[in-house]
């Protein structure tokens, strides 16, 4: 019996460790290095994973973003981003450069309640997102 308990625990822990976080849907962009996103317009930034196609769609504050995503484990990189070229307010550019830059950085990816947060390779959280 203690066996089968301690297999159990031993299981759980595993699974706990490197189950994929649900990627799935469309995630606001809440947090970018622990500042708060704010932009002018009533459009906010957003991320939408398709995890059937492993693809990512999102607006960034000026512009849209079409690219891939690979999500191993927790380990999540993006390739292949592709954006429109539109200008906008100032603010909305600061905030579409820092979006980009922590999308370029991110490596990991951790479910955290309601939210998502994006980590760069020293474990920081660059990103925060929330249905």
């Amino acid at each position: 019996m203690k066996r089968i308990l301690t297999f159990a625990a031993s299981v759980l822990v595993l699974a706990s460790c490197c189950s994929q976080p649900d990627l799935s849907g469309k995630w606001n962009i809440l947090k970018v290095n622990g500042e708060d996103v704010t932009v002018i317009g009533e459009e906010k930034p957003f991320v939408e994973f398709n995890t059937e196609e492993s693809r990512v769609h999102g607006y960034t504050g000026c512009n849209i973003m079409n690219g891939a995503y690979t999500l191993e484990g927790k380990d999540l990189s993006f390739g292949n981003m592709a954006t429109t070229m539109m200008a906008g307010p100032e603010e909305n550019m600061k905030t579409e450069r820092s979006v980009l830059d922590a999308m370029g950085k991110a490596v990991r990816v951790k479910a955290d309640g309601e939210k998502l947060l994006l980590l760069d390779e020293n474990k920081e959280v660059i990103m925060e997102l929330g249905k």
